[in-house]
């Protein structure tokens, strides 16, 4: 099968009828930039060849345009065997098949579908026929490094192909279908791991057996039960004689008496010593508190003292900071006349810095006024010339569709001359020497051999021996096709006002060259007048020179200089204004700023010192108001002293605080002393704890011998009733019973397990002889694929499975094979290709040759394998049609074969 056109509409990108040109037989490379529409064009293929017309998959709906109103639209030419085949099919919005073989239509709409998958041996399907080998050599976009997995209708293809040269032998279709059959009636048995499988025969007999082993376990456990339950019993019965023995309990409740009573004398004890702890922490506190009154009133009369001594202290230090005060009051009021001085002498300086300032601004603004208006002049004249440019303009330019309805009218007139030529007979004149300038054609002499082609009467004179006349056959169409030619290029010429074609491309010229001058007028004036926002750049600078005079008036009027501007018509012109020079001008604003810098330094420092003062002031009369805040605190301070106790009171309670104080000390003495005795007659907080820890435990040990007595009486009640109960039930028979159970369970167990590893040996031993089988099975592919691989690895081999996957290659006979998922990804994607290329070859040598698609690969080949590869395909291409789409235009330059392009219908059909 050779593909040898394509084209669609409608279908992704191609909204109009796009054509895929160049295909044919060999290598075909399709070099076109990113969303150019490759993968779009080859999912079209696809569709066209394996698809229903009537299918609404999602693969489909991508495939046509977005909002379009017009049908996915592919047509595919291919020959096979000996005959042309064209398929015709419309998808999605106007669904439609067509199948035409050498011009003629053998089959439309859901017959076409079929007959489409008849001729590529396809197995038809609801929507979508499985590609077959098509799947397998036909490489999507970013699959060509993966190892593609032959579906079954491919594997069982290359099988027929391969068993046809070497045989049938196990590692081919015949192998496959009964390693097929031992596989499926194993996996109703057992899981891929060898397991039973979930609702499987040997899952079930499982199943079964620990149905049966677990109701023999259950009732052997019940049996058990019952014997531990009796045991238990006879314990129990044992401990409630022990439990009820009467002289022990008597005991016991002698011993928690006397522990009882001892406890109790002791904590009588114990609390007459915490009463006697009691009054002495009081008789503590009253001493305590008589002596903080004596002691406080000692304090007190010492601070009353030392406030005295601090208030005579800052009186003295007042009077020492009102004297400093006033001294500096004094230096303070003479800096400030200083510096009021020195801002009258700084105020002058600085009106003579900015009346030189203004003055020479003047004289600047002035050169100002005459720049823009120099500058209005010249944009004024580019305006107008821009008007004159643009008038000539419009009289000289011919619009383009006029133009191209010349040359449009002009190429039909040469077609209609060409194919009246071609009709006309063809007159050959080839004189001898002696004839030379005797034979006249339509009157003009023949000196040469010469060719003409006879449209209209023609003439040939030979000297004066005879006339030839020649009428070319009648054809009033193709004169009339060229007289409708003829007057067309006229009406296009009138229209377009113009004798020629060359005199409109001349007057398109002369307004290019008129439109470039007015560019260039455009960005001069552009450059001399700027617009400003949305204000036209000439009303810009009329304005700008309006506000600079009037600047420049204001200047003048304040430096007593009038300007004298001129009294002509035209606008924007004026006198220059009688100002000295302005380096004098500059000279004199110099000496201006540094006069008025020196005066504002000077005012600057006496700033400094005024404030210097200022500071010195302040900072004397804040400490005098703290001296005076302190005196006025101490004051209060001793107010606050003498109230709480005046000076003729202080001496009397001073002694009597003193005497509260010893008498309440001796009464504290007395009561420690009385507490210590009665704590020492206190037994321990060990001896305490013992006695205490003895009545509880003889509570408890009573308390706990009656609880455990009616348990234990409760228990022998329980166990009675369970014996009893048990006894009547007939666990021996039940027993027997599923032990037979269990004996026909293991039976049935085994049968299965025997049957089941029977299939596993069967399967084990297809597998090893397939394996053994497996290098003659695959020998053709290898053979095929061997001068593709030594191309870019010499003397390495490929490791394929029987299934026609990749294992690894060998680079050496004896290197080590390199698992496939480990090698490089550029060295993946060659090794796939180059093993779709062989299968394609061994189809190709067997009569089904099958069209490689390959759409951008090599995508991560470096520059030196991908020439290698380049090799490959065009070897590749000798035996079957290969078709590579890549983006990749400069890698693969070298790449050769038919070059392919994506046109327009109408481009490729002229």
């Amino acid at each position: 099968m050779i593909i040898t056109r394509l084209a669609v509409e409608g279908v992704g990108r191609f909204r109009s009828r796009h054509v895929v040109q160049g295909l044919g037989p060999g290598l075909n490379l399709l070099c076109a930039p990113n969303e150019a529409g490759k993968s779009t064009l080859f999912r079209a293929l696809q569709a066209a060849l394996f698809a229903r017309h009537g299918s609404k998959t999602e693969e489909l709906r991508r495939l046509g345009c977005l909002d379009a109103e017009v049908p996915a639209s592919i047509e595919v030419g291919f020959r096979r065997g000996e005959a042309e085949y064209l398929v015709r099919k419309s998808f999605l919005r106007g669904t439609g098949a067509k199948l035409s073989r050498d011009g003629s239509v053998v089959a439309e709409g859901r017959a076409a579908d079929e007959k489409i998958w008849e001729l590529l041996d396809l197995a038809p399907g609801a929507s979508i026929a499985e590609p077959s080998t098509f799947g397998l050599l036909w490489v999507p976009q970013a699959k060509s490094f993966d190892a593609y997995e032959p579906s079954p209708e491919a594997k069982a293809l290359l099988g027929r192909v391969i068993e046809a040269e070497v045989g049938q032998v196990l590692g081919g279709e015949r192998g496959e279908r009964v390693l097929r059959s031992v596989c499926e009636r194993l996996a109703r048995e057992a899981t891929a791991t060898g397991q039973p499988k979930a609702g499987g025969p040997w899952r079930t007999a499982i199943e079964r057996r620990d149905a049966a082993k677990a109701e023999l376990a259950a009732l052997q456990a019940t049996m058990a039960t019952l014997e531990a339950d009796r045991a238990a019993l006879a314990g129990l019965l044992r401990q409630r004689e022990a439990l009820s023995d009467t002289s022990a309990l008597a005991a016991m409740r002698a011993d928690l008496a006397t522990a009882a009573a001892e406890r109790d004398a002791a904590a009588r004890a114990d609390h007459a010593a915490q009463q006697a702890e009691t009054e002495q922490a009081q008789r503590e506190l009253t001493a305590e508190r008589a002596r903080k009154r004596h002691e406080e009133l000692v304090g007190l009369d010492q601070r009353i003292a030392r406030r005295r001594e601090q208030i005579a202290a800052l009186d003295r230090q007042l009077a020492e900071q009102t004297n400093v005060l006033d001294a500096q009051a004094t230096v303070l009021s003479t800096k400030e006349q200083a510096l009021a001085n020195l801002a009258a002498k700084l105020s002058e300086a600085e009106r003579a810095a900015d009346r030189a300032r203004r003055r020479e601004a003047s004289a600047r603004d002035a050169e100002h006024v005459e720049e823009l208006s120099v500058r209005l002049t010249k944009a004024r004249r580019l305006r107008d010339d821009i008007a004159r440019v643009k008038q000539a303009i419009e009289r000289t330019t011919v619009p383009m569709e006029a133009v191209k309805a010349i040359e449009t009218a002009r190429r039909a007139l040469e077609a209609a001359e060409a194919r009246r030529e071609a009709k006309a007979p063809r007159v050959i004149v080839r004189p001898r020497p002696a004839g030379a300038g005797k034979i006249l054609c339509d009157g003009a002499p023949v000196t040469e051999g010469r060719e003409v082609a006879a449209t209209a009467p023609l003439l040939i004179t030979v000297a004066d021996l005879a006339e030839i006349e020649i009428k070319p056959a009648a054809s009033p169409d193709d004169d009339a096709a060229v007289e409708i030619a003829r007057e067309n290029l006229a009406k296009a010429l009138r229209t377009a006002g113009v004798a020629s074609l060359a005199e409109a491309q001349e007057c398109r010229a002369k307004a290019a060259d008129l439109e470039a001058e007015r560019r260039g007028l455009l960005a001069e004036l552009s450059a001399t007048a700027p617009a400003v926002g949305k204000e036209d750049g000439i009303a810009a600078l009329e304005r700008q020179l309006a506000t600079a005079k009037a600047a420049l008036d204001a200047l003048t009027a304040d430096t007593d200089r009038a300007p004298d501007h001129a009294s002509g018509d035209t606008p924007g012109e004026t006198k220059k204004i009688a100002l000295p020079d302005r380096e004098t001008l500059a000279r004199e604003r110099i000496a201006a700023e540094a006069a008025c810098d020196l005066a504002r330094h000077a005012h600057r420092t006496a700033q400094e010192m005024v404030s210097t003062a200022r500071e010195q002031v302040a900072a004397t009369r804040f400490m005098c108001k703290g001296t005076e805040a302190q005196i006025a605190e101490a004051n209060r301070a001793l107010r606050d002293g003498l109230v709480l106790c005046p000076d003729a009171e202080r001496a009397d309670r001073l002694t009597a605080l003193a005497a509260a104080a010893g008498e309440a000390r001796v009464l504290f003495e007395a009561a420690r002393e009385k507490a210590a005795a009665l704590r020492a007659a206190v037994p321990t907080a060990e001896v305490r704890a013992a006695t205490e820890a003895r009545v509880k435990r003889l509570t408890g040990a009573i308390e706990t011998n009656e609880r455990r007595l009616g348990e234990v009486e409760r228990d022998i009640a329980a166990l009675q009733g369970r014996i009893a109960t048990r006894g009547g039930e007939g666990l021996g028979e039940r027993e027997a019973e599923a032990v037979d159970a269990l004996a026909l369970a293991e039976s049935e167990l085994a049968r299965t397990d025997r049957r089941v590893a029977a299939l596993k040996l069967l399967k084990t031993t297809i597998e090893e002889s397939r394996q053994a089988a497996a290098d003659q099975f695959l020998a053709p592919v290898k053979t095929a694929m061997r001068p593709y691989l030594h191309a870019l690895f010499p003397g390495a081999d490929a490791a394929l499975d029987p299934r026609f996957g990749i294992d690894g290659i060998s680079r050496g006979a004896a290197a080590a094979i390199e698992p496939f998922v480990s090698l490089s990804d550029g060295t993946r994607e060659q090794v796939a290709i180059i093993v779709r290329l062989a299968l394609g070859r061994l189809l190709a040598e067997r009569g089904n040759p099958v069209p490689v698609v390959l759409d951008d690969a090599l995508v991560f080949s470096d520059d030196d394998r991908i020439e290698r590869m380049f090799d490959v395909l065009t070897r590749a291409a000798e035996k079957q049609q290969v078709i590579v789409l890549t983006c990749r235009s400069r890698a693969f330059l070298t790449c050769g074969g038919r070059p392919l392009s994506i046109v327009p219908e109408d481009l490729s059909s002229g």
